[in-house]
């Protein structure tokens, strides 16, 4: 067994980062996706086991708003709680930040998603459609933070 730390992001796990963001990701520059997020003031938290980050989260914020920019774990670790703590993380940081509400979007086919995202009480609240290069829509969901369980 091994031990998740989730901890703010440093420079040194970029690399991490960017192999994530492509296996997990169609995005055409996961180089790029990293510099905006970076660039522009974002929020990253890793889950760290030691020797590599396994996954990441991604916020960015306004006004009374966050919003999770990207959320991933590496393949050969999902389905063992690290999105929940990541997911977990990303909520109690925006409640401390002030945030009122905590936005994301997801494909649409991504179920498995969707559901971890329900189990925190995150609710659909939209379609964007056509959302992703390849055409495939999103649901925009929505978690009111005064309503959330406290994860502090």
């Amino acid at each position: 067994m091994y031990s998740v730390l989730i901890r703010p992001f440093e420079p040194r796990d970029s690399s991490d980062i960017i192999r994530i963001d492509a296996e997990s990701f169609s995005t055409q520059n996961p180089t790029y996706d990293l510099f905006v997020y970076l660039a522009y003031g974002s929020e990253i938290f890793v889950a760290d086991i030691g020797a590599m980050v396994v996954g990441y989260v991604v916020l960015v914020y306004r006004e009374d708003e966050a919003k999770i920019m990207s959320i991933a774990v590496k393949k050969e670790f999902r389905r063992r709680g690290i999105g929940s703590m990541l997911l977990r993380e990303a909520i109690k940081r925006a409640k401390e930040k002030g945030a009122k509400r905590l936005l994301l979007e997801v494909r649409v086919s991504n179920v498995a998603a969707q559901e971890l995202y329900k189990k925190f009480g995150f609710s659909v609240v939209g379609v964007l459609d056509s959302y992703y290069s390849d055409g495939e829509s999103a649901y925009l969901m929505s978690l009111d933070l005064n309503q959330a369980d406290d994860f502090s």
